[in-house]
Formats: structure tokens, sequence, C-alpha cells
């Protein structure tokens, strides 16, 4: 079984919005750790697709037009 790499993190949360912290967690059924663990990975992985959209917005048309399409890449690796 292969055991995942944890890294400690600590952080200040505001004590007026702590209740509502727990109030969700409860809700959701999940501890705080997972809840703040999940809520973290989300916000990444939205920040790495907000990355990806600008950097398609800033592909040229003349990269677009020389572009190879998808199905004859994967017919050149194998893939199909």
């Amino acid at each position: 079984m292969n055991k995942q790499q944890y890294k400690k993190l600590s952080v200040e949360f505001p004590a007026e919005e702590y209740v509502y912290l727990k109030m969700a967690c409860a809700k959701k059924g999940v501890s705080i750790k997972e809840f703040v663990n999940q809520a973290v990975i989300r916000s990444i992985e939205a920040y790495e697709d907000e990355l990806d959209v600008k950097a398609l917005e800033q592909v040229t048309e003349e990269e677009r037009k020389n572009a190879q399409p998808w199905a004859e890449v994967k017919r050149e690796l194998d893939w199909i």
C-alpha cells in the first residue's frame, strides 16, 4: 500500500468565521482538516484552469492554423 506524504500547514483563521466553518463541516459530514484540504485543492485547480485559459488566449492565429489535430497526434503516438 502506497502511503501518501503530507506536509503540515499552520494557518490563522478568523475567530468570527470559525463557527461557520464548523457548521459547514458538520453539514458535509467531514472533519475541518478534510474540508480545508478539499477547499485548498479545489482552489489550486481553479487557479491552474485560469492560467490554462490565459495561455490559450495568447495562442496566435498562425499557431492555431499550424496546430496538428489531436486525433493525428494520438495516431502518431500509437494511442489508438
